[in-house]
């Protein structure tokens, strides 16, 4: 089998504000910080509005893997269209190139993501990821149809648990309108 490095297979962004970026501009944009992205493939769609000067390398868009610098234990796979929303401090967004399967690569890298934190930051107070280590994490390349397929296998089961998850919310919601319901019935609630 065929293995290439990171650095050949994608183009790496280390978001980074700078005190010269932070110069006002009229106008505002939007940025996900660290706190937005969140395990399970999912993003809390609440950017912070600011008016720091946004570099185009730090829009994210489909089909990007993004994944926290510091104490990183999951990467983010964009499975939709964010529209003009940049990344923060402290994150790395991976742009896998066209023939390079995106969700393969999130696979992988959700995979090492931890080990690879561990032996990048190696005496460090919090794990980190440095340039050098991410571009030479190793990507094994099967025949395209068979990274399309992993790729895919690995999307559907984070969406069919987070499908479970929902269920089990909506599940909760049910049995709590049920109690409820049957104690006003039976007359539980005359505090009034």
């Amino acid at each position: 089998m065929q293995y290439k490095n990171l650095g050949d297979c994608a183009k790496i962004k280390f978001c980074s504000i700078t005190p010269s970026r932070s110069k006002k501009q009229k106008a505002f944009s939007k940025w996900l910080v660290c706190a937005n992205f969140m395990t399970d493939n999912v993003v809390a769609d609440n950017p912070t509005v600011n008016n720091v000067v946004p570099d185009v390398e730090w829009l994210m868009r489909r089909n990007d893997i993004v994944v926290k610098r510091i104490t990183p234990t999951y990467v983010n796979y964009i499975d939709y269209d964010p529209g003009e929303v940049y990344c923060g401090n402290n994150l790395i967004i991976i742009t896998p190139n066209l023939e390079t399967d995106a969700k393969y690569i999130a696979m992988i890298l959700n995979d090492r993501i931890s080990e690879l934190s561990k032996t990048s930051s190696i005496g460090a107070v919090m794990k980190s990821i440095s340039r050098y280590d991410i571009e030479s994490v190793e990507i094994p390349l099967p025949d395209e149809s068979k990274r399309q397929i992993i790729g895919e296998l690995w999307y559907k089961s984070i969406e069919l648990k987070k499908k479970r998850i929902r269920l089990t919310e909506l599940e909760n919601v049910r049995m709590r309108y049920l109690i409820n319901s049957t104690i006003n019935i039976s007359g539980g609630n005359r505090n009034a």
